[in-house]
């Protein structure tokens, strides 16, 4: 079963069933649909083979056709001009516009089941009286029945394919797909049919199988430049590891938003918990920076830490909360297939929330710490004895 697409206008939910007969697949789509139609947030469901054109199928005897001559391609050659038609030349107009003169049976006469029965074929015996061939109505050699025709017959890997489409809604794609492969799995299929998973679903499932050591790898690379960079703005290597605090206290209000909106940990939370590496470190930067400087103008570390924490409360929570609002559509989840993106937004909003509380009080700390930390080693460092130098 293929479920999920890759964008445009395919569903974001998509079952492919394939095998080589038309009619079976039939039946087994109907089948499939009925066991997964009440599955709990899938919504709008079809398939490709409703919506069928009418069509009157001919069932050609060939042992009946053979006595009088007749073999399935007759049948057919005689069958196409009457009800497709046939070009028997061209027109023209008085403006000397030719047009061509095709010829079949009127609408009235090929309509019916009835009607095409009757239609006589010219079989290969002759009347011994009149020397003409003898006509066989259509109904002794065949038997003609109403019947339905696909509007496309699609393939999937050179076979026949029948793909049932629909949305969700109310639950992530994942919970929906995991319920829907349940109830195929319960299905008896014949041999030579097949369930085939791709799409959307696919992704997600091969994401989750090498995708994760992806996203760990990046978030690892986040970290360390983030470190470095910070290292060589600051010139220290001590006070980005107290800006860096931010990242592990935003982690927390990850899980928690996730608890509280009953979201899983997932490759959107993943992706959220990515871009928070880069969001929470703003506010302990500014924290930092202020403090730096205002040590540097002559004021004393504890003094410092307490004008930074009171003159940079107000730009630390408007841009705190001008994110947190940017991310609040995506949050909510109003559109047709945001379920999918809404972890992300709530990863992103709640470490945003944590982080910025805890950074206040945790950052100040830590920075005293690490400053006191620094200040032992470089005196440690400065009575370390010269070694005499040889030569």
């Amino acid at each position: 079963v293929q479920i999920g697409a890759a964008g445009g206008s395919r569903a974001p939910i998509e079952l492919n069933l394939e095998g080589p007969e038309l009619v079976r697949l039939q039946q087994m789509s109907d089948r499939a649909i009925a066991a997964v139609r009440d599955v709990p947030g899938l919504v709008e469901l079809h398939s490709s083979l409703e919506g069928r054109k009418p069509e009157l199928v001919v069932d050609v005897n060939r042992d009946l056709a053979a006595q009088v001559g007749l073999s399935v391609g007759a049948v057919g050659d005689a069958l196409r001009p009457v009800l497709a038609g046939q070009k028997a030349g061209t027109w023209e107009d008085a403006t000397g516009l030719a047009h061509d003169v095709v010829v079949r049976l009127a609408p009235e006469a090929r309509q019916t089941e009835t009607n095409v029965a009757a239609i006589p074929l010219a079989s290969t015996q002759t009347d011994r009286k009149t020397g003409t061939p003898v006509m066989v109505p259509l109904g002794q050699v065949a038997a003609v029945r109403l019947s339905g025709a696909p509007n496309e017959i699609k393939r999937l890997d050179l076979e026949r394919v029948a793909t049932i489409e629909g949305n969700y809604q109310g639950r992530p794609l994942t919970d929906v797909t995991r319920d829907i492969q349940t109830r195929l799995a319960k299905l008896q299929l014949p041999l030579g049919y097949r369930f085939e998973q791709g799409g959307e679903q696919k992704d997600v499932r091969l994401i989750g199988q090498f995708g994760v050591g992806y996203i760990l790898e990046s978030l690892t690379l986040a970290v360390v430049f983030i470190y470095l960079i910070q290292a060589s703005q600051f010139g220290s290597f001590l006070q980005p590891l107290a800006i860096m605090l931010s990242l592990p206290l935003s982690l927390v209000g990850v899980m928690l938003a996730l608890m509280f909106t009953r979201g899983t940990f997932n490759i959107m939370s993943m992706i959220g918990v990515i871009m928070l590496m880069g969001l929470v470190t703003k506010n302990a930067i500014l924290l930092v920076d202020f403090a730096n400087k205002a040590r540097a103008r002559g004021s004393d570390r504890r003094q410092a830490l307490i004008d930074a924490g009171e003159l940079r409360l107000r730009p630390i929570v408007m841009t705190t909360l001008a994110m947190i609002f940017g991310m609040l559509p995506t949050a909510l989840a109003l559109g047709a297939g945001s379920e999918f993106r809404a972890p992300m937004a709530h990863a992103v909003i709640g470490g945003l929330i944590t982080s910025t509380l805890l950074t206040l009080v945790v950052i100040p700390v830590v920075y005293t710490y690490l400053d006191d930390f620094g200040s032992w080693v470089g005196a440690r460092v400065r009575r370390w004895p010269c070694l005499p130098m040889s030569g």
